[in-house]
């Protein structure tokens, strides 16, 4: 299986369902039988809420103090480990800056040190250093799309962020969704807003995720809508995003066995071409 991946979960724009689609990836995830690390990078600190545990200082803490990561994580769910933020998270983003951080400060900070996991979700600010450096990280990107307009410019904005920061730092381009949240297929506003969303972005976009009351409610207990209300369509269309993120992870481990085999297939017609060269200089 390949190495650990990470999906960053970011818009530019607030009230997306930013959050709800990070804890809902990571909780899908962990259900099936994977080692999640959830990192909330949004001074907000809502991971925490919607999981049902207190917001805390802990990626202030893994930035500004550098304590272990190991020792600021808490299981928020079985096999889902939660790296919580708070207000004093923008304080953090403004110590990296003021320090000259470079984009890989998630990286080195983060995901190199989450040994044991296959994958890292990050929730994001909707701007900032912060936000930018999780985009720098991703293996996939999700950016939350309601349909309206704010929503579909906010995703527009962002995917021409993603795309500055793919050309600036030189990385392999990344696999980006737009998902498309709070939709009535009731108005017609909405219907038309989604097909102009397809329109626009076309495979990258994702199935809706509606507008339920129990979403509200399931938050609102500090639960997950897969424990809340298991059999809602949104627990259907999460663990659908899920299998999707998780397919991806495997056709990367057969590219990467792929790789590796062709590599040493190479090496070894090398070292035989090289060993055929010297027995033929030797009958010389």
């Amino acid at each position: 299986m390949a190495s650990r991946m990470v999906v960053t979960v970011s818009s530019n724009k607030g009230g997306c369902g930013k959050t709800t689609t990070a804890v809902h990836l990571a909780a899908g995830l962990a259900n099936a039988g994977h080692q999640v690390l959830l990192a909330d990078l949004d001074k907000q600190g809502h991971c925490a809420t919607f999981l049902g545990r207190d917001p805390a200082p802990r990626l202030y803490d893994l930035l500004v103090k550098e304590r272990p990561l190991a020792e600021l994580i808490v299981e928020a769910r079985p096999r889902l480990h939660l790296l919580a933020g708070n207000s004093e998270s923008l304080v953090a983003q403004d110590f990296a800056r003021l320090r000259n951080a470079q984009a890989d400060l998630l990286e080195r900070a983060i995901v190199e040190k989450a040994i044991g996991y296959d994958y890292v979700v990050f929730d994001t600010p909707p701007q900032g250093l912060l936000q930018e450096c999780a985009i720098y990280s991703a293996d996939v990107l999700i950016t939350p799309a309601p349909v309206d307009y704010p929503g579909m410019d906010g995703a527009a904005q962002f995917v021409l962020l993603a795309q500055r920061i793919q050309e600036r730092e030189r990385l392999p381009a990344p696999r980006l969704f737009v998902l498309p949240m709070f939709v009535d297929r009731r108005t017609s506003e909405a219907r038309y807003n989604l097909e102009a969303l397809q329109e626009r972005f076309g495979e990258w976009v994702l199935e809706a995720v509606p507008v339920r009351t129990r979403m509200r409610e399931a938050i609102a207990e500090g639960e997950t809508i897969f424990d809340y209300a298991p059999g809602d369509d949104i627990a259907d269309i999460y663990t659908g995003l899920c299998r999707t993120i998780a397919a991806l992870r495997t056709d990367a481990a057969h590219s990467d066995a792929a790789q590796s085999d062709a590599a040493q297939s190479d090496a070894a017609q090398s070292d035989a071409a090289q060993s055929d060269a010297a027995c033929t200089e030797g009958k010389g």
